[in-house]
């Protein structure tokens, strides 16, 4: 059995986590807020970040990081293929030929299982890979049976410093020990409640060149596609976001669906927003007949990393 696409369609309780922020005016650091097509607004955390946390994941539990990733992404660069300085020799810096981009694409996808997986951007010949990977927002939902379910609260935080020596009454100034302490205040979010999270992974893309529509010989593409799965796997067992030294997200639960594919099918996507998500895609599965694509539901994360361990020794689909 080869897997063409997964997409990964879940509902994520996480409580008292500040995983995505604004950003910070003054002292006070303000959350991600999210207006959704009815008008309503709620919480949310990018599919920046969330990119960000499975590539972090990705990079983590990669043994050979000297074998398997370019010299930018061993280290974590963002500039990816381009810390390379990939310049065709011979070429100068002029314009480039599509024979010269090919073949920057094809080493970057030969030296570098992350630059494959999560995409990168060339300046010289300009060009870009698009990710393999795909997330959407991790939108909090609402409402759940008309129960309100996101709540969010910020916080006010001290910090105390050295400061000029106290003085006695009359103006005499204390022992050398004694100091005044000069006090700091900031305020920070936290939020807690059910997240609607949506993920897609082009399997067939893995080691393909995008610029000739041709497949790069010599890569591992199993190994590639198994590191994926893995780092889904543990980005949900552990979140790491913005703020997590001090706010690590405490993970309540975790259910949903898993959707593939065997053929050149696209993975239809329904956010978990709504309430029967899972039961449309039922129907859309039926609807698509021929076993076009498959379902596999999961509740808590245990039983999330059992089901994509059914799927981790299964073959990456390639184009003929």
């Amino acid at each position: 059995m080869a897997i063409y696409e997964i997409g990964i369609m879940a509902r994520a309780t996480w409580n008292l986590h500040s995983l995505n922020n604004e950003g910070t005016v003054g002292n006070v650091t303000e959350p991600r807020t999210i207006v959704l097509a009815d008008g309503s607004k709620t919480d949310g955390i990018s599919g920046e970040m969330l990119k960000h946390i499975h590539s972090y994941a990705l990079w983590e539990i990669e043994e050979n990081k000297e074998q398997n990733f370019c010299e930018a992404c061993r280290i974590l660069k963002p500039y990816r293929a381009n810390w390379e300085k990939v310049v065709i020799e011979g070429k100068g810096k002029g314009k480039k030929t599509e024979e010269d981009i090919i073949k920057v694409v094809k080493g970057a996808l030969t030296k570098c299982e992350l630059c494959d997986l999560h995409g990168f951007l060339v300046e010289n010949p300009p060009t870009s890979r698009s990710s393999c990977i795909e997330f959407g927002w991790a939108l909090g939902i609402p409402e759940i049976q008309d129960t309100p379910t996101i709540h969010r609260d910020i916080h006010l935080h001290t910090r105390v410093e050295p400061g000029l020596k106290a003085k006695q009454e009359g103006g005499q100034e204390e022992g050398e020990e004694a100091q005044r302490t000069a006090q700091t205040i900031f305020h920070r979010p936290t939020r807690s409640g059910v997240y609607a999270v949506i993920s897609v992974f082009q399997v067939w893309r893995l080691g393909r060149n995008d610029v000739n529509c041709e497949y790069v010989d010599g890569i591992d593409r199993k190994h590639r596609y198994q590191l994926a799965l893995k780092a889904y796997q543990t980005m949900f067992l552990r979140p790491e976001g913005a703020m997590t030294a001090t706010r690590l997200p405490h993970t309540e639960d975790f259910n949903g669906v898993i959707v593939y594919s065997e053929t050149n099918q696209p993975v239809p996507v329904i956010s978990p927003l709504k309430d029967d998500y899972i039961n449309e895609l039922k129907q859309i599965q039926e609807k698509l007949g021929n076993g076009k694509i498959k379902l596999v539901e999961f509740n808590g994360l245990a039983d999330f990393v059992e089901k994509l361990n059914e799927l981790i020794e299964q073959e990456p689909y390639r184009i003929s």
